[in-house]
């Protein structure tokens, strides 16, 4: 019984703060959801001899929409994402083996934004901002 009383009082409770219209006092704000950095990041992936590497899948850890780009011709990848925190961890794999002019390993890096790569402040809530980094180039070593 006494747990019920107690449950009951803290729902009244709840329901009476989120429920205050009064102009002189605060408003409470409920909010589901963790923030984040908007991000791009730039690079080449090439092989380890530098001859670029066409066809490579670039994925993030980055929440939806998840991050995805394929290497061009020349090796080049523009990936954007919405991440958690300061870093982003970026997996490069090779989807068609040797059709690509080898049998490549996936690599895994952590690509970490710095103040300097900040290229837009957030609105103070959620979206804490935007960073961009180019020249992120990955070499890949050929399977054994």
């Amino acid at each position: 019984m006494k747990e019920k009383l107690l449950l009951a009082a803290a729902a009244l409770l709840g329901f009476a703060t989120a429920c205050n219209n009064e102009e002189d006092q605060p408003k409470v704000v409920s909010m589901y959801g963790v923030p984040y950095n908007n991000y791009k990041i730039k690079g080449k992936v090439t092989d380890k001899a530098g001859r670029p590497i066409k066809g490579i899948e670039v994925r993030s850890n980055a929440y939806l929409p998840t991050p995805e780009a394929t290497t061009a011709a020349d090796g080049t990848y523009d990936l954007s994402g919405k991440g958690v925190g300061n870093t982003a961890r970026v997996t490069f794999t090779d989807t068609d083996g040797p059709a690509n002019g080898g049998d490549f390993a996936a690599k895994t890096v952590d690509i970490e934004f710095t103040e300097a790569e900040r290229t837009a402040k957030g609105d103070g809530d959620w979206d804490q901002g935007a960073f961009a980094k180019s020249g992120v180039d990955i070499a890949l070593e050929e399977k054994e």
